[in-house]
């Protein structure tokens, strides 16, 4: 006060503060060396002390206090003082006003909390302030309904001792925490405390000898049950003050090495008797504290659940460690998460009951998946959106149905990401659909979804194309077949369902009055459209009069695809391939069409344009703009100069590959995908045969021209893989990494190096072949 001046309140009057002992000094049963677990509790933050606000003035104020009663003098410290029991425990304020204390234990007061403040004691400072704090704050929470949750949240407490009295101490008996031990008396009197003061307020007492006394007198023990608990209590402390006084500490075990000695500490005439005695008296703490809340069929917990319970970190990451895990801390703070980390206020009693018990199988799962520690991380993200929680904790659920789960939170970050969003889809997905579907599929189920969901077109749509993905996505994960036929068809479906939204949003744009098309080129117009491939689109009107009605139908639908919403988006979209690239009109006519690919076009464009694919649009239009392509791919010369300006691109493409230790560009880089596509595409227009897809184009060719066999089976392998790198991510890439190498080589059932040496071995043979045909 001399420093800062005198604290006072908004209206002038002085502000105060108390000091609240918990633990063992707010029951009045401190050992010798006990800590001393304090509370401070100001009464308002509404004023100042000098130029101090009154938080900061009791902060500092109390900082000195602690610093005191901590510091060691030649004649030692006068106490260990712990906070950890205050609001927000380490992380929060050393004091608090009265009403923040009160807000906090009303949204934020946990049940650990409720068996804190049962011990809560005035000890020092305003007096009348503490009475408050007890009448406003202490006794509303720590005596509340004694509803279901609450009983639930015992149980779990009770879990929580159990399984810390199953560790075995390796230097002996821990009279504290092990099992028939003071932590049991005192849990066991202080669960019928809570549970029973808020009808009985004579039952509201946080010294245990006067609870038990208290508890007799209503009936809940008997007189024998409550003599034979204080008896039992009374050789509990009196063991652990001897072995405290001892050894100078504050440790609670007993040594096997030390029986003798506290047999005659303790008045006994030999070991044995001792021996005998403390077990009669665990036996009949353990019996009391099980018949408290018992469980119906108690199940034996394995060691990681005790952990998980316990919060025994050390202890549970060296279970997971050698169960086979890597990251086991971060694996292990996952796992504790619904019962103590920021997510278990989301979690009913209930669901942590039913979570906790789930605890053995999930590790199982993750373990027999191909990558146990990403699975449990994908896990996790599903698991901690509300739908997901029902979905997983459903009684109903089949083995067969989580170890499909597990294959896709093991290989697939992207579908994981994906049903993590969105986790009711994953029911009907992963029971209900076996193959890979057809256009007749998605045209039945999107009239179900425009008639029961009650979405924004935006939303409706966006929801239908995310539903479809993932269960192509899981097809493609779970069915048995060839993996090059099943890659075909995977592209195939995803390239279907692009066609789909596409033509069914030109009617619902009104574009199909029109004469107009929709064309695709890239992966969409080939047919061969992957996970978060980007969309190649391209607008055609017949005459400049109908462009005027197009356009900003044509701006709609760009905008409908890409605009991000609460679903997110449909697809990103690319109209660099259209005349002029991007400086070009979105929605050219025929007439500029013909002529620009008369005059203008380059030889990289005829390439891309042999992947020009019909979407939607007037049926008539179309025929006459397929000649036109036609014309442009096949009437115009296909040289040397042609060949040479093809090899010069691809350079050009290679020139701007990602490059670093350890990383392949699967597409761009020498030998890549591109080379494999330019091939193709070159050779299509050599023997003028139109066809848009790379790999049908392939098949097609290598009847005329063998020696393109080893640059197909490179083109495919190379695929697969990008395949699975992009199901392996959130994000599409088709650049890999030397961290993506373990996690696809594990989703293609390879070896890291052995993925390795095949990526190169392929990429040398498909420059090989590119070589042989482009660069002579």
């Amino acid at each position: 006060m001399e420093k800062f001046g005198k604290p006072l309140e908004e209206n002038g009057k002085e502000a105060t503060a108390t000091v609240i002992g918990l633990g063992k000094l707010g029951s009045e049963e401190l050992n010798y060396y006990s800590d001393v677990d304090l509370m401070f509790i100001h009464s308002t933050d509404k004023g100042k002390a000098g130029n101090l606000s009154l938080n900061d003035f009791f902060q500092r104020l109390f900082q000195k206090v602690v610093k005191l009663l901590n510091a060691q003098t030649p004649e030692g410290v006068p106490y260990f003082v712990d906070l950890d029991l205050r609001p927000f425990g380490k992380s929060g304020p050393l004091s608090m006003p009265l009403r923040s204390a009160e807000l906090y234990y009303e949204s934020y007061g946990r049940i650990w909390e409720r068996f804190a403040l049962l011990r809560a004691r005035y000890c020092a400072g305003d007096e009348e302030l503490a009475q408050k704090f007890m009448k406003e704050v202490v006794r509303p929470f720590v005596f509340g309904p004694a509803d279901y949750k609450l009983v639930e949240e015992i149980r779990l407490m009770k879990k929580r001792i159990e399984a810390e009295a199953k560790k075995k101490f390796i230097k002996g008996y821990n009279v504290k925490t092990g099992e028939g031990g003071i932590r049991e008396v005192e849990f066991s009197v202080q669960s019928l405390v809570i549970l029973l003061g808020s009808k009985t307020p004579i039952l509201r007492e946080s010294n245990t000898y006067r609870a038990i006394y208290k508890l007799m007198q209503k009936g809940v023990f008997s007189s024998e049950e409550a003599q034979k608990l204080e008896e039992s209590y009374t050789f509990l402390r009196k063991l652990e003050h001897r072995i405290q006084l001892r050894e100078c500490l504050q440790t609670q075990v007993l040594k096997e090495s030390d029986k003798e000695t506290f047999a005659k500490f303790l008045g006994f005439e030999s070991k044995e008797e001792f021996e005998e005695k403390l077990k009669e008296t665990r036996a009949f703490v353990k019996s009391v504290f099980s018949q408290i809340l018992p469980e119906r069929e108690e199940e034996e917990l394995d060691e990681l659940q005790e952990a998980v319970i316990m919060e025994d970190e050390e202890s549970g990451t060296q279970i997971l460690k050698q169960k086979g895990f890597k990251s086991t801390r971060q694996i292990f703070t996952l796992l504790s998460e619904p019962l103590y980390g920021s997510m278990n206020v989301h979690f009913t009693e209930k669901e942590k009951k039913l979570y906790i018990k789930l605890i053995p199988k999930l590790v199982n799962l993750a373990l027999s998946s191909q990558n146990p520690d990403q699975s449990i991380k994908n896990f996790f993200k599903f698991f901690f959106n509300p739908t997901g929680r029902r979905v997983i904790l459903s009684e109903h659920k089949r083995e067969e149905f989580l170890e499909k789960l597990f294959t896709v939170f093991s290989v697939s970050d992207y579908l994981s990401h994906l049903v993590a969003r969105n986790p009711d889809l994953v029911e009907d997905a992963l029971t209900l659909y076996r193959d890979f579907p057809k256009f007749e599929d998605f045209k039945r189920e999107f009239e179900k979804y425009r008639e029961t969901l009650n979405l924004s077109p935006e939303n409706l749509y966006r929801r239908f194309k995310t539903v479809w993905e993932v269960r192509i996505g899981l097809v493609y994960l779970l069915k048995e077949e060839d993996r090059y036929e099943k890659l075909k068809k995977l592209y195939i479906s995803l390239s279907t369902l692009a066609d789909f939204i596409l033509s069914n949003l030109w009617k619902d744009i009104t574009l199909e009055e029109n004469t107009a098309l929709l064309y695709a080129l890239g992966k969409l117009g080939s047919r061969e459209l992957n996970f978060n491939s980007d969309l190649d689109l391209v607008f055609a009107v017949k005459s400049l009069e109908e462009k005027e009605k197009v356009h900003e139908k044509a701006k709609e639908l760009v905008r409908f695809l890409t605009a991000h919403t609460t679903e997110g988006y449909l697809y990103s979209v690319d109209f660099r391939l259209r005349p002029m690239g991007s400086k070009g009109e979105l929605v050219p006519t025929f007439d500029f069409y013909k002529k620009y690919f008369e005059k203008e076009a380059r030889t990289w464009e005829r390439l891309a344009w042999t992947r020009a694919r019909y979407i939607t649009g007037n049926e008539e239009f179309k025929e006459e703009f397929e000649r036109l392509i036609e014309n442009f791919l096949f009437e115009k010369p296909w040289g040397e100069k042609e060949k040479r300006e093809v090899y010069e691109m691809r350079m050009k493409l290679q020139s701007v590959a990602k490059r670093g230790r350890g990383v392949v560009d699967l597409k761009l880089g020498e030998g890549g995908i591109v080379d494999g596509e330019f091939l193709v595409q070159y050779l299509l227009i050599k023997e003028k045969i139109r066809e848009t897809s790379m790999i049908r184009g392939f098949e097609v060719l290598m009847e005329k021209y063998p020696r393109l066999k080893e640059a197909y089976d490179s083109f495919m392998f190379l695929r697969l893989v990008e395949t699975h790198l992009r199901l392996s991510k959130e994000r599409g890439t088709s650049v890999l990494s030397e961290q993506d190498i373990p996690k696809v080589a594990l989703s293609l059932g390879m070896k890291p190096e052995e993925l390795k040496e095949s990526i190169k071995e392929k990429m040398k043979k498909m420059r090989e072949v590119f070589n042989e045909f482009l660069a002579q």
